[in-house]
């Protein structure tokens, strides 16, 4: 589901992290990319298959960068979608504000991968952005067939 894939690619990018770099001796495959089955709703198949790529698989598809009041960390912004075709149906626009995934504030890499882990065992996700100093709602349930 591209559902699945863009809002974890955010628990992910919204730690600031980069992978390191690794020599390829052949393309490696693309991570998975899920179609939606339902709006709102994600698969658990679906759903493990985009965990078990790994967090590398989703490094570099967002722009993001820190929004600090002072010396204070706010959240982060998007800055760029860079896979539109992965965004696709997903309510987030640049500029919009990272809150929150699943309750879970994400400043610090450990913040990202708590929540990671977390998918694996979640009833729903819920992605709180804000946008235009509005709060907003990304919820998808988390279901084992539809």
């Amino acid at each position: 589901m591209r559902t699945a894939l863009a809002l974890t690619s955010l628990v992910l990018l919204g730690c600031g992290a980069a992978p390191a770099p690794v020599p390829r001796v052949e393309a490696a495959p693309p991570p998975p990319v899920l179609v939606r089955s339902a709006p709102g709703v994600i698969v658990r198949t679906e759903l493990d298959r985009v965990l078990e790529a790994g967090p590398g698989a989703f490094l570099g598809r967002v722009e993001i960068e820190p929004v600090m009041e002072g010396s204070q960390f706010v959240a982060f912004r998007i800055a760029a979608l860079r896979d539109e075709a992965l965004f696709s149906g997903v309510d987030l626009s640049v500029g919009d504000r990272l809150v929150s995934i699943n309750g879970q504030t994400i400043e610090r890499p450990e913040h990202a991968m708590t929540v990671w882990s977390s998918l694996r065992v979640a009833s729903e996700l819920l992605v709180v952005i804000e946008r235009e100093g509005e709060l907003r709602q990304l919820r998808f349930a988390i279901v084992e067939t539809l």
